[in-house]
């Protein structure tokens, strides 16, 4: 049974996510003895790290034009080297060991993370940057964190994904209200694509552990401070890290590039 860790790297203009993924996959490589890494990149980003089992380099780059670069998630399916598979972002990091998640995951086809968390670890279902996802009654699912295996049900979401990729401009103008993205953002597509999978999502698994930590100011409860930075402060002492006064003990989505150098 392989498993394993696989996220997207493809710099642009303003972010090296190849530099994000090898401080990502130093993390997991640290706290996790179940630790293979699989990153995607293109030709453009390409590189080797002693820290990532396997890197593919993108054949055909679907997002070579776009600024930003949603536009290949679809195929993590296809490009998964693991028969069960956790999907991430590049710019999180893991705070301890995950090791045990697989005994519950590998039983099921497909798991998102519902709902997120707050640096006090609470479980935070608040919409303020989900607006669309209320409006067209989508799943508030997170593809930052999400596992798969090599199923028919998980085949059969991707491909709607994809579906959903290919025809963004009409998905977004007939199948969506009020949907303004440019580019096909990754969580609306795999929220949509699992509704039209589950219609009622009588079968959305919701597992309180598999959630990460979300590093957004309204998600802190904090959108009225102007800088959520400063007053969280986050920092790195040894081998711990911190988010105001409490020590994190999930995986993290910082969100802000710019924490990089601080947690490095």
């Amino acid at each position: 049974m392989s498993k394993g860790f696989l996220w997207f790297a493809q710099n642009n203009d303003s972010t090296d996510y190849v530099d994000l993924s090898i401080k990502l996959a130093q993390s997991i490589k640290h706290h996790n003895r179940e630790n293979k890494i699989c990153v995607v990149t293109d030709e453009k980003s390409k590189f080797q790290s002693e820290h990532v089992d396997v890197i593919k380099v993108l054949k055909q780059d679907d997002s070579a034009e776009h600024s930003i670069k949603w536009a290949n998630e679809y195929k993590a399916f296809a490009l998964s080297p693991f028969t069960h598979t956790v999907k991430l972002e590049a710019d999180m990091l893991w705070t301890t060991s995950t090791d045990w998640w697989w005994y519950y995951l590998w039983q099921h086809d497909l798991i998102f993370s519902v709902d997120c968390r707050d640096y006090r670890d609470n479980v935070v279902k608040d919409t303020t940057y989900r607006q669309l996802f209320v409006k067209n009654q989508l799943p508030n699912i997170y593809n930052g964190l999400m596992y798969f295996r090599k199923s028919a049900k998980a085949q059969e979401f991707y491909q709607t994904a994809e579906h959903i990729v290919k025809n963004w401009k009409e998905v977004k103008s007939k199948m969506l209200i009020a949907c303004h993205d440019q580019y096909p953002s990754t969580d609306v597509v795999f929220a949509l694509a699992y509704r039209i999978m589950d219609p009622t999502m009588q079968h959305l698994i919701d597992y309180e552990w598999f959630k990460f930590i979300h590093h957004k100011p309204a998600i802190h409860n904090l959108d009225r401070v102007k800088y959520h930075n400063q007053y969280l402060y986050p920092n790195r002492t040894g081998d711990a890290l911190y988010l105001g006064e409490k020590r994190v003990s999930r995986v993290w989505h910082y969100h802000d590039k710019e924490l990089n150098v601080r947690i490095s």
